[in-house]
C-alpha cells in the first residue's frame, strides 16, 4: 500500500504565509518508480530515511555493511545475476557440492490461488508468486530467500538474505528492465528512526520475515489442505512445467512455516535482543518492543480448517480459538487455561452468509457469492509479535507477571485493542538487565499503578489494577476469568443473534486488517459483506458492544 510522508516529518518553512508541504514518497513502491536507469553491475544502496537516492556502493562500502552470502558470494566477486533463475546458477558455480547454500526449496502462493483458470476469469488477479529458499539449517532456517512470480523476472524480484557479519536480514531488490541491484536495508532499519517504517519496513515492520498465512490450513498457499493445481495458471504459461512448480516441496505451506518462516522470525528476534542490551545492561528502546506487544502494528490471518462451502452443511465446523483470545501468548507462553474447542453450526453459519450478503469481490467485475476458500478467515496476533515476547521474557526485560497481567487487559480483544494499547503511555523510557533480571516490569506496573487511582471506573488502568492484585500466583485467578468468557463465548455461538454479532466483530477486524501494508493491495484476500463500519469491541460476557 503505497503512502507519503512529509520530509523529516514536518514541511520545512520559509515564510509562515507560504508555508509548503514537500512530500516524498517512502513507502514499498518507490523503488518500482525510480525513473533514472542505475548502473547494472553494481549495488545499489537506497535506504529510505538514510539516502535521498540509490547510489552505487564502493567495495569498501559494500565489505563493510553487507555480510550476507549473496554478497559475499556473488556481489563482492562482480556477479551480479539479472533474473531469479540466473542468481540461483550462479549460486551453484559458486559453491561446493556439498554447500548447505545449493539446497533449494520452492513454494507457490497467490490470493484465490484454488481459483482455477478459465478465459472468463482470466483478469482476476490470484497475485501468483513463488517464495524459493537455499539454505538448510533447521534451527534458523534459510539464508536466503527470493520472492518471484517468475524464473526469469527482471524487474522486483527481492531478495532476503541472513547477514552473519551484522545479524538480522539484508533486504534487496532489483529494479528497471535490466535488473539493477538495490540494497534497501538490513532488518535493523525497521526499529528506529529515521527508517523505521519506510521503504521494505512499511510491510517487514519489525525487519521479519512475512508469512501471513502462517497456520494451517494455510488459505492460498499451496499445501496438504488445499493444492494449487496446474490450472491456476493459463494452458500456455511455462510456469507450469518449471522446476519451481513441478518440483516445488510437495507439503508446501506446512514446509513454509516449520522450516522457513518460525526459524526465519525467531533468528531475527534473538539477534536483535541479544543486539539491544549494551554491556552495561542498558536495553535500548524498551518501548518498541512494548509496542508490539500491547498494540497491533501487524497481524497474521487464519482460519477455520473446514471449506467454506462444507462448512455450511456440517452440524459443527471448527472456529479459530486466536480469533476469541490471545491463546499462543496466554496458555502456551504464560501457562494460562487453553481455550475448548470453539465451533459454529453450518445452518447458523449458512444464515449469516446470507444476511450479511457475503461474496467474493474483486471491483473489476468479479462476484463469487460466499465466503473465502476457508471458512471464517481474521486476522489473530502476528507470530513476530509472540517471538518478541518469548524474547522479552528470556532476557528478563518483562516478568510473567507483568506480561500476563498486560495481556489480561482487555483480553477478549486480542488485537486492535484501544484499550490494552492506551497503557503504552507508562511504558519508562529506559530499561536496565543485569544477570538476567530488571526493575523494568515494577517500574512500568508503578506508573500503571499510579495513574489508575485518578481514572475513570472503567478505565484501562483500572483494570490493569485490580489484576495485578492477584500477585505472582496469577494463574488460577487469570484462569478463572477465561473460563468464564469460554464458557459465554460458546453459548453465544450456539445461537444465532450471537454468531451474527461474532460475524460483524469480524468483519470490523478484518477492516482493521485492510488498513495494514501488507493486506491492503490484495481485493480478493478477505470476503466482503453488508455490515455497516462500525467500532466493535468483545466483552468478557461474550457478547459484543458496538460503539
Amino acid at each position: 500500500m503505497s503512502y507519503s510522508r512529509t520530509v523529516g516529518g514536518v514541511a520545512r518553512r520559509r515564510e509562515p504565509e507560504l508555508a509548503e508541504r514537500v512530500v516524498v514518497d517512502e513507502s514499498c513502491h518507490v523503488f518500482g518508480r525510480l525513473s533514472a536507469p542505475l548502473e547494472p553491475d553494481a549495488v545499489h544502496r537506497f535506504v529510505l530515511g538514510e539516502d535521498a537516492g540509490p547510489r552505487a556502493m564502493t567495495e569498501a562500502e559494500m565489505r563493510d555493511e553487507l555480510g550476507d552470502p549473496f554478497a559475499t558470494r556473488l556481489l563482492l566477486d562482480g556477479v551480479f545475476p539479472r533474473t531469479p533463475a540466473e542468481l540461483f546458477d550462479a549460486l551453484d558455480e559458486a559453491t561446493d557440492e556439498d554447500d548447505q547454500l545449493r539446497v533449494q526449496t520452492s513454494f507457490l502462493v497467490g490470493e484465490r490461488s484454488q481459483l482455477g483458470f478459465r478465459p472468463d476469469l482470466a483478469r482476476v488477479p490470484r497475485v501468483l508468486r513463488f517464495v524459493v529458499t537455499r539454505g538448510d539449517d533447521a534451527e534458523n532456517g534459510p539464508d536466503i530467500l527470493v520472492s518471484a512470480s517468475f524464473p526469469d523476472q527482471r524487474r522486483a524480484f527481492e531478495l532476503m538474505a541472513w547477514d552473519t557479519a551484522h545479524g538480522g536480514f539484508n533486504f534487496y531488490t532489483t529494479v528497471g528492465d535490466d535488473g539493477a541491484w538495490v540494497f534497501a536495508g538490513n532488518s535493523r532499519h525497521a526499529l528506529g528512526p529515521p527508517t523505521e517504517g519506510k521503504g521494505p519496513f512499511e510491510s517487514h515492520l519489525s525487519g521479519s520475515f512475512i508469512m501471513k498465512e502462517l497456520r494451517a490450513p494455510w488459505i492460498n498457499w499451496h499445501s496438504p489442505d488445499a493444492n494449487v493445481l496446474p490450472s491456476a495458471f493459463a494452458t500456455d504459461d511455462p510456469r507450469r512445467d518449471h522446476a519451481w512448480f513441478t518440483e516445488k516441496d510437495p507439503l508446501g505451506a506446512a514446509t513454509c512455516e516449520a522450516a522457513v518462516a518460525r526459524p526465519a522470525v525467531t533468528r531475527w528476534a534473538k539477534a536483535r535482543f541479544a543486539a539491544a542490551v549494551s554491556p552495561d545492561g542498558n536495553f535500548a528502546s524498551p518501548r518498541r518492543v512494548l509496542r508490539q506487544l500491547l498494540s497491533t502494528p501487524t497481524a497474521n490471518l487464519v482460519t477455520s480448517h473446514v471449506e467454506s462451502r462444507k462448512a455450511v452443511r456440517d452440524d459443527a465446523f471448527d472456529l479459530p480459538q486466536t480469533f476469541f483470545v490471545d491463546s499462543e501468548s496466554l496458555t502456551e507462553i504464560l501457562g494460562l487455561l487453553p481455550p475448548p474447542p470453539f465451533s459454529g453450526r453450518g445452518t447458523i453459519y449458512a444464515q449469516a452468509l446470507e444476511t450479511f450478503e457475503t461474496r467474493m469481490e474483486d471491483g473489476e467485475g468479479f462476484v463469487q457469492p460466499g465466503d473465502t476458500h476457508f471458512a471464517f478467515l481474521v486476522p489473530e496476533r502476528a507470530f513476530e509479535d509472540l517471538a518478541v515476547l518469548r524474547q522479552a521474557l528470556e532476557v528478563g526485560l518483562l516478568s510473567e507477571r507483568l506480561a500476563a497481567t498486560l495481556l489480561m487487559t482487555d483480553f477478549p480483544n486480542p488485537i486492535f485493542s484501544e484499550r490494552r494499547e492506551a497503557l503504552l503511555a507508562y511504558v519508562p523510557e529506559t530499561a536496565t538487565i543485569e544477570d538476567g533480571t530488571s526493575t523494568f516490569s515494577q517500574e512500568f506496573a508503578d506508573a500503571i499503578l499510579g495513574a489508575a487511582e485518578d481514572s475513570p471506573v472503567a478505565s484501562p488502568e483500572r483494570e490493569f489494577a485490580e489484576l495485578w492484585t492477584s500477585g505472582e500466583d496469577f494463574v488460577i485467578p487469570f484462569s478463572t476469568l477465561l473460563k468464564n468468557y469460554y464458557e459465554a463465548v460458546t453459548a453465544q455461538l450456539d445461537t444465532q443473534e450471537g454468531f451474527d454479532a461474532h460475524y460483524r466483530l469480524a468483519e470490523t477486524r478484518r477492516a482493521c486488517a485492510r488498513t495494514l501494508p501488507i493486506f491492503g493491495e490484495f481485493a480478493l484476500l478477505f470476503a466482503r459483506s453488508n455490515v455497516e463500519p462500525a467500532t466493535r469491541r468483545m466483552r468478557a460476557d461474550g457478547t459484543v458492544e458496538e460503539c
